[in-house]
């Protein structure tokens, strides 16, 4: 109970230094025409920002074209966001930090701490606002009413904003910069549902309007968004006023940025790789923003961390031992798990995670959404952190009984997307093999004989229990008679490679895409 004190006492702060619940009130006069002998000086404003981090406060090593490399790290970011702010404060100029969602979740440390350590971490830069993203709910709505982040998201009873909208800026007498937040509509069925119950998210573009609408004669306004590229997009056509949306959720790089009319569209990739950095001079008298610069910073080891947020980690990091260091196995192999392969097409490691599941409960098929596995295990030694990196999310397993029909159901909604919308839902399988050409399926077939699946029999089905509830759209699933089995699946990874000692798993043609 005194942890949850803690960690709850922390978060608490979060809404004080990032100011997210809290309406700014400021005086928006202006100055009378002849009140200056000289036309006025245009205001200089920096925004930086980054998005995705999911937990990543510690710099960590991928595999580039031609070698290893160690990049990200929340400290390295500060020493950047320090320097920036020192340059700008002798110029005169004005700094603004935001983040664009999902802070949460993805590493050992947010999760044993429940954002604890990535709170700390945001405060100690000076972010000043947050979009909620929506895996900031992974650790339930009591965590998150602690975190406390803005977006267009409304508690269904009352009908009322959980978050406020907008955080007004001064940046001038009489000149207000103007950020507004909002979240993915997809939060309903990509966030336990048990966790979100008692929300509904509106669409995007209402809110966003009348919030545009109420600051846009007072200064420049800046959408801060966890709603993905496509709504962005949707957004910036109908504000076409906007001086800039900054977005999350696609994990994407934006360089060159998405020009959408006269509103450039930003996002900076994930985990804290690059810190976008946009140029802004505002004129005092119309209140528009001209962007004058733009870059994506990359965070590598050429950048020395920041002594304060580098300490600060550093102490989560003895309070989580060396339990996560230690070796439980290895691979033979690498196993793919990054988001452009994983979501799209079968990988090494999408059968190694579903064999997990199909073995450990018996039944004939197992089914996992992409989404639920985040990172590539490396050919070598294997870590218990590697596996918690790799499935963060506190799944377990759960077994129900499907007709072939209805995995003919999951399996359509599963390549409903394409290559490009990175989908979650895709689905990683075992003990099931098929053809995929385009959005349709074929020559469905089960188990080891590879015998023709049948609409009118019935299976025993694997699957995790955010997919037992309808998540990811898979409606299908809910509300079917379920065994729980209390198998929980990142321990099961963890048991699976110790046990086993080396991972040899492959591609097994399980999926073959004909396009």
């Amino acid at each position: 109970m005194d942890a949850q004190r803690r960690i709850f006492g922390n978060t608490l702060r979060l809404a004080t230094t990032l100011l997210l619940l809290v309406w700014v009130a400021v005086c928006v006069g202006r100055l009378s025409p002849g009140a200056a002998a000289t036309p006025p000086v245009p205001t200089a404003v920096t925004v930086l920002f980054f998005n995705d981090l999911h937990g990543h406060l510690q710099p960590f090593e991928v595999t580039g074209r031609s070698r290893k490399q160690v990049v990200g790290g929340i400290a390295r970011i500060a020493t950047l966001v320090r320097e920036i702010r020192a340059e700008n404060d002798r110029r005169g100029a004005r700094t603004v930090v935001l983040v664009a969602g999902d802070i949460l979740q993805g590493t050992p440390m947010s999760t044993v701490f429940k954002g604890e350590a990535d709170v700390e971490a945001l405060n100690a830069l000076g972010v000043d606002a947050l979009a909620v993203g929506n895996h900031e709910f992974d650790f339930g709505m009591e965590n998150f009413r602690k975190l406390r982040a803005r977006a267009a998201i409304v508690e269904k009873e009352s009908g009322r904003p959980l978050c406020e909208v907008s955080l007004a800026i001064p940046l001038a007498e009489g000149l207000v910069l103007t950020v507004i937040g909002v979240t993915t509509e997809a939060l309903m069925t990509t966030s336990l549902p048990r966790y979100v119950a008692s929300l509904g998210v509106t669409c995007a573009v209402p809110p966003v309007r009348l919030a545009y609408e109420e600051a846009r004669r007072r200064g420049p306004v800046i959408l801060l968004s966890h709603c993905g590229i496509e709504a962005d997009e949707e957004i910036a056509r109908a504000l076409p006023g906007l001086a800039a949306v900054i977005g999350g959720h696609d994990h994407i790089l934006l360089a060159p940025y998405r020009q959408v009319g006269a509103v450039p569209i930003f996002q900076a990739f994930e985990k804290g790789r690059y810190l976008g950095r946009i140029d802004f001079l505002v004129d005092p008298q119309s209140g528009k923003a001209r962007l004058v610069g733009h870059t994506y910073l990359p965070i590598t080891e050429k950048t020395v961390p920041d002594p304060q947020v580098a300490s600060l980690v550093a102490a989560y990091e003895g309070k989580l031992g060396d339990r996560f260091k230690e070796v439980i196995g290895r691979s033979a192999v690498f196993l793919e798990g990054e988001r452009e392969q994983i979501r799209y097409r079968e990988t090494a490691l999408g059968n190694f995670v579903a064999d997990i599941m199909r073995e450990y409960t018996s039944a004939q098929i197992a089914l996992i959404n992409a989404g639920a596995i985040r990172a590539s295990i490396e050919a070598g030694p294997v870590t218990i952190e590697d596996a918690f990196r790799t499935v963060p999310f506190p799944n377990e397993i759960v077994v129900m009984a499907l007709s072939g029909a209805e995995i003919e159901q999951c399996l359509r909604r599963s390549v409903s997307g394409n290559r490009a919308d990175k989908d979650g839902g895709f689905l990683q399988v075992s003990g099931l093999s098929f053809e995929v050409r385009g959005q349709t399926i074929a020559n469905v077939r089960v188990g080891p004989e590879r015998q023709p699946l049948e609409p009118e029999s019935a299976y025993k089905v694997a699957v995790t229990d955010f997919l037992a509830t309808g998540g990811d759209r898979y409606t299908v699933l809910k509300d079917k008679l379920q065994l729980q089995t209390g198998l929980p699946l990142r321990e099961l990874l963890v048991d699976t490679i110790r046990r086993r000692g080396v991972i040899t798993a492959r591609e097994e043609g399980r999926i073959r895409r004909l396009e």
